[in-house]
């Protein structure tokens, strides 16, 4: 009997921490002098969705990530990854613990090649140091082999294979932008932030980043906050969809529902309730 109740426990706790979200938002407040970035927004992403953050110029989107990313602190409420309280972690430790970002305004190595910036986002789960780097000692020459085979997967996985030795900063923005996504996957997030994905690329460009994303959630079974304007690429990729309007949580729901939803019409048309 005590044996039976042990397992029930157990899978009770299993079965627990799998419908917890991955990231909680509760109560996040951000001020710049007399400027409310953020006031009380609150909000759950579930582990393994895609969730689609949206807001109309100002609403407080990026303000949101940099919090997110420990590059602007909290001034009331609290963030929890996995369980974890986020703003207790250092700003440098931010992968390490599990969150993977691409930006708005691209941020490479524009001189090095695509696959030595994807090699740059594994050095999160690196295990070197001055003596083993100077010694050259059997496990971190071990460590660099597997470093450099998982860059070159998420190579493949991004179709950037043909380019992999080509200097990022002579390529077009389309195949920079995946060297970004590829550069963030490396370092196996438990949270991937997209900021403005599909910004600045064409119609057939977006439709196949959508494709991606998806595909990519379904491989790594990682989480994916996104910010992003494009409203149809929202709607078309997101499994739920969260909007801000001046910093405060508006609404959320579904895409079909937020497609209806009088408030998110308003802030974006302008249209009466």
């Amino acid at each position: 009997m005590q044996h039976q109740e042990g397992l029930r426990d157990v899978t009770a706790d299993v079965a627990a921490n799998v419908q917890a979200p991955l990231l909680r938002i509760c109560g996040v407040t951000v001020r710049f002098g007399a400027i409310v970035a953020l006031n009380d927004v609150s909000f759950d992403v579930r582990r393994g969705e895609i969730l689609g953050l949206i807001g109309p110029n100002g609403a407080g989107k990026t303000t949101l990530f940099n919090c997110l990313s420990r590059l602007v602190d909290v001034e009331r409420g609290t963030i929890e990854l996995d369980g974890q309280p986020l703003l207790a972690a250092a700003r440098h430790d931010i992968a390490g613990v599990g969150i993977g970002r691409t930006f708005q305004n691209l941020a490479l190595f524009e001189t090095m090649s695509v696959i030595d910036n994807v090699l740059v986002g594994t050095h999160v789960r690196g295990r070197g140091g001055f003596l083993s780097d100077a010694f050259r000692i059997p496990s971190l020459v071990e460590g660099e082999r597997r470093a450099r085979d998982h860059a070159r997967a998420q190579i493949e996985r991004l179709e950037l294979t043909a380019v992999a030795r080509t200097p990022v900063g002579g390529l077009p923005f389309a195949i920079k932008k995946r060297v970004e996504l590829a550069r963030a996957l490396a370092a196996e997030p438990k949270l991937l932030l997209l900021d403005e994905p599909a910004g600045g690329l064409n119609h057939e460009e977006v439709g196949h980043l959508g494709d991606q994303i998806r595909t990519l959630r379904d491989a790594f079974g990682v989480t994916i906050l996104m910010v992003e304007h494009h409203l149809n690429f929202v709607m078309q990729v997101s499994d739920r969809v969260v909007a801000l309007d001046f910093g405060k949580t508006l609404a959320e729901g579904t895409p079909a529902e937020m497609q209806r939803h009088p408030e998110v019409i308003r802030a974006y048309l302008g249209a009466p309730t």
